[in-house]
Order: C-alpha cells, then structure tokens, then sequence
C-alpha cells in the first residue's frame, strides 16, 4: 500500500526539519511518497529541505494559501492512501503503519482518523484535557455528533485517494477552519474508522493560526456546519462554539500569566 503525505509551507524553518523526520522516520508495510509544496519561503527554509530531496518530492511555487498548496500535492500524489501534515506539526511514531492496518482490516473503509497530542513551540504536550475531549466524543463516529462539533483532529486523519477525487477542493475563502467542510463532505460519501490511538502532534504556537484565530476558526465551523445540519444540530453546535471561544480565550489569558516551565517534555522521536 502506498501512502501520500502532502505539507505545504511558507517560512517554516523553524519546524520543518522536525517535521520533514516524522514523516521519513515512520516504518511498516507501506510505500511512502512525501510532496512538499513550498510558496517560495524567504527565510532557509528551502535550504534545510534541500538535504532532503533524495527521499522526497519538494516543489517550490508561489501560491495563494495553504488550501491552494495542499490542493496542488494532492493532485500530484499517486498513493491509495492520502494525506497533509502541516509544517510545524509531526507524525508519532508508528502512526502510518496503523493507519495501513486499519485499512487492511477494514477493506471497505474509505477514511479514518485517530487521535491528536497537542504540543507547545517546544514540543512539550499540553492541554491533554482537550485531547481526551476529542477522543471521548469521537471514540463512535457519529455524524449528529459532527454535525454539532468537529471533534476530528486534521494531522490524524487519513483517506483514499479515490474518495478526495470525489470531494470538493479545500476552500481557500475559509483561513482557519478549511479541513471540517472536508469531513463533512466524505462523511457524506462514507462512514470513518476511528483509530484508537495517538497518531500526531498538533502544535500551538505564537504563530499558528488555531492559537491567534481561534475565534474565526469557530465561527468558520459554525457557518459550515450550517450548510449541512438541521436547527437543532445548529443551536448545539453554537452553544459548543461559545463554550470552546470562552475555554480558549481563559487559556489564553493563563498562558500568559503562566511562568515558563520546561519540565515535563516528551520526546517523540
């Protein structure tokens, strides 16, 4: 079986590396073909994937947003499976091989999506609460459920090539919340797996857009959800949207109250 990773980037030098080796480090029965699209960084970004170019695919082309990237390495990919990892997330070890197992024991199953850590610019994980949240409430699919909340974590989530094709492309008009109209649109086509496990680290930094747009990603998810739920689906899902803005804004508001602390870091690689 052959798998597609796609990360687009722009000005990544600070977490590429780390990146790019969570993906060329993973091992098991697969195929791996790694695309990387990069918008023509300024910084060296260009300069530490180049010690990479004999075990993946680096394209550097300007382009509008990360959607417009990822849309273009999709294109280019020619796995089964498929997949994008951002550039300053990372894949845990073992992730793709149980991915490829899960498919295997489930021959039918289009999609599936596991679970997330989420780390800090250090890579130290946090917020563990918020990660046992996702995977209590996407521990059965339910499609009521995505309906009202979209508890599907992005860097844990893989599908079949065929089914993107099927699939309208990442929308460049939403900034922050462009993978849930994604999940709607297969969950339409097809039921997920859910795969038990820690599969990634999605990270939160100054930078990111989930911690300095989190509001917009909220309200993005909300108007989507809108196209596709009913009046009831949509009240719960603005109520969970209040109450994850209000949860988010508090965190924020500690974090920076919060004296550094640099105990307790994981190594994942």
């Amino acid at each position: 079986m052959k798998i597609s990773v796609i990360t687009a980037v722009y000005n990544g030098e600070k977490y590429i590396r780390e990146t790019v080796e969570s993906v060329l480090s993973q091992r098991g029965n697969f195929e791996l073909e790694y695309i990387i699209c990069d918008g023509q960084s300024t910084d060296r970004t260009l300069e530490i994937l180049r010690d990479y170019k004999d075990s993946c695919r680096i394209i550097s082309r300007r382009d509008g947003s990360p959607q417009e990237a990822i849309n273009y390495g999709m294109e280019l990919a020619t796995g089964d499976l498929a997949c994008w990892l951002n550039a300053d997330d990372i894949f845990l070890p073992g992730a793709l091989a149980a991915v490829v197992r899960t498919f295997e024991i489930h021959p039918g199953c289009r999609w599936v999506y596991g679970n997330a850590d989420i780390i800090d610019a250090d890579g130290r994980v946090i917020r563990r609460w918020i990660s046992r949240y996702k995977s209590l409430i996407g521990f059965f699919y339910s499609w009521n459920v995505l309906l009202c909340e979209n508890f599907i974590s992005q860097p844990s989530t893989f599908w079949k090539l065929d089914l993107w094709q099927e699939v309208s492309r990442l929308d460049p008009e939403y900034k922050a919340a462009w993978d849930y109209e994604l999940w709607l649109d297969m969950a339409k086509k097809s039921r997920p797996v859910h795969i038990r496990k820690m599969l990634s680290a999605f990270r939160r930094h100054n930078a990111s857009i989930s911690e300095n747009h989190y509001r917009r990603q909220f309200d993005e998810e909300l108007a989507i959800a809108r196209r596709y739920c009913n009046f009831i689906h949509y009240l719960i899902h603005a109520f969970n949207r209040w109450k994850t803005v209000t949860i988010y804004r508090l965190l924020s508001r500690v974090q920076e109250s919060k004296p550094r602390n640099t105990r307790n870091t994981r190594k994942f690689f």
